[in-house]
């Protein structure tokens, strides 16, 4: 049984990397249950109120970060929330059009169509707003790839120790 859990866990955890940058796959979830099967697997007691907390925050980070990455790159560079919306939409949807690389173009897209709805219509404001897109996925990616590589130490420290 501890094979199962052990295998369990690394696939969830696989699951999660993966979702940092195929956005179908949400690492949120992916990581929870990698932390749930990693649990039954050592015992949920071998954890303390630290590693608790650690991941709690981790979790919620994994969450909430491909927003809040989006919002700054796209209102930096003075998109709107509807750019903002759009990029989110797209990174979700340009997959399923463009295997790998629709998430790119699904982002900075998303952006540029959210910003039309929205009266945008400055073509080099367009530009800039679908790079702005662009630098905030791709610093959330990098984000949230160091927060999986600090939740697997947390769970590897917690282990050991």
């Amino acid at each position: 049984m501890d094979v199962l859990w052990i295998g369990l866990a690394f696939l969830a955890y696989a699951l999660a990397v993966i979702g940092v940058v195929y956005p179908i796959i949400p690492s949120g979830p992916a990581y929870i249950l990698a932390i749930v099967f990693f649990g039954l697997y050592v015992g949920f007691g071998e954890f303390g109120i630290g590693f608790w907390i650690g991941q709690t925050i981790i979790v919620s980070l994994l969450f909430v970060i491909d927003f809040i990455t989006s919002y700054y790159g796209i209102t930096r560079i003075g998109g709107s929330k509807g750019a903002v919306w759009g990029s989110m939409i797209g990174l979700i949807v340009g997959p399923f059009i463009i295997p790998f690389l629709g998430i790119i173009i699904g982002a900075v897209a998303g952006a540029v169509i959210g910003e039309l709805l929205v009266g945008g219509h400055n073509l080099k404001s367009l530009g800039r707003i679908g790079l702005g897109s662009l630098i905030g996925y791709l610093a959330g990616a990098v984000i949230k790839f160091i927060l999986l590589f600090v939740g697997l130490l947390l769970v590897g420290f917690s282990w050991w120790i």
